[in-house]
Order: C-alpha cells, then structure tokens, then sequence
C-alpha cells in the first residue's frame, strides 16, 4: 500500500510510504518514487498546516510589545493605580482560552 501526503503549502515535497518505508519524495518528474506515485495513480493528499496551541498563540500577541513595553505598563500601573497591563493580559486569555 502506498500512502502520500504534501508536506508544504507550494507542494513541492511529498511525504509517502511505500512498501511501509516513509520518506520524503520531491515532486519532480524525473524522481523515481514520484514518478512511481504518479505511475500508480496514488492519489496525493492536500497539505494540511499544523494548528497552533493556546500557548503559542498567546506567546504570539504577548510578543507585541516588547519586555521593556510590558515593564512601562507596569511601572505606570502601580505608579498610577491603574491595571493597564492586567487588563491587556485579562484581554488576550479571555480570547485565547486554553
């Protein structure tokens, strides 16, 4: 049995088994395992990008601003006695939920 999937958005790379031995396999003509997929009429699946965790997710919007960002909303937070920063964060995990 011979299985196949595209590995990247511009499905350039296949990742296949064959004969129960993965690898991956350039979609070139001329590649012997691609030109046995496309001999053997294999039908190669749509490539599927991975999804990311809340942890990444968040890791990302905390990420726009810098450290020393965060640290002047803090500053000002308790210099103020406003909740600027805890208001951010409070923000970004009521729309990111674990």
């Amino acid at each position: 049995m011979i299985t196949a999937q595209y590995t990247n958005v511009d499905n350039s790379m296949i990742l296949a088994t064959i004969d129960g031995v993965s690898m991956s396999v350039p979609a070139v003509v001329g590649n012997r395992y691609y030109d046995l997929l496309i001999k053997d009429d294999v039908t190669i699946d749509p490539y599927v990008a991975p999804t990311q965790t809340y942890k990444e997710l968040r890791a990302a919007e905390y990420n726009l601003k810098t450290t020393g960002e965060q640290f002047g909303m803090q500053y000002d937070d308790a210099k103020n006695s406003t909740t600027t920063w805890v208001d951010w964060q409070t923000e970004i995990k009521a729309r990111i939920t674990e």
